[in-house]
C-alpha cells in the first residue's frame, strides 16, 4: 500500500517546495513600510510649511511619513472630484445623526492644512479642490 504512495509524493513536495521559495522571495522583497527617504523629506517639508504658516505639526515626524508616505495616501485621492467634495463636506457637520446634523463654520486652520498638504504631496490637484472649498464658511473657531 506503501508502493502506490510513494509516486504520489513529488505531487505534494514540488507545490510545497514552491510555495516556501515564493514565501521567501515576497519577505525579502516586502517593503510594508512607507519609511523611505523621500516619505521622510516630505513630511519635513509639510512640518516646515504648517510652521511657517503658524499652524500645529506632530512632534514625531513618523506620525506624517506613515500616514502620508509619498504620495499624501487618502488626502490627495480625488480631492477635487464631487466625491471628495461630498466626503469633505461630511466631515464639516457637527456629528449629528439624522435631522440634527447641520454643517458647520469650519476653522480657516483646517482648511489651510488641508491645502498645505496638497501643496506638498500632489499640487496638481491643489486648483480642483480650491474650487471646491471657496463657499465654505470659515472663521477662527478653534481654541488655541
Amino acid at each position: 500500500m506503501s508502493d502506490s504512495h510513494d509516486g504520489m509524493r513529488p505531487v505534494y513536495w514540488i507545490p510545497g517546495a514552491l510555495i516556501v521559495v515564493l514565501a521567501i522571495i515576497g519577505l525579502i522583497t516586502y517593503s510594508g513600510a512607507k519609511d523611505d527617504r523621500e516619505a521622510q523629506d516630505k513630511a519635513a517639508e509639510l512640518t516646515q510649511k504648517f510652521d511657517s504658516a503658524g499652524l500645529p505639526a506632530p512632534e514625531d515626524q513618523d506620525i506624517i511619513t506613515r500616514s502620508l508616505g509619498t504620495d499624501g495616501g487618502a488626502v490627495c485621492d480625488n480631492p477635487g472630484s464631487s466625491l471628495g467634495k461630498a466626503l469633505l463636506n461630511d466631515a464639516i457637520t457637527n456629528g449629528a445623526s439624522q435631522v440634527g446634523r447641520r454643517p458647520v463654520i469650519i476653522d480657516r486652520d483646517v482648511v489651510r492644512g488641508e491645502l498645505l498638504i496638497l501643496d506638498t504631496y500632489c499640487p496638481d490637484k491643489l486648483p480642483g479642490l480650491r474650487d471646491k472649498i471657496d463657499g465654505f464658511k470659515v472663521d477662527d473657531t478653534l481654541k488655541e
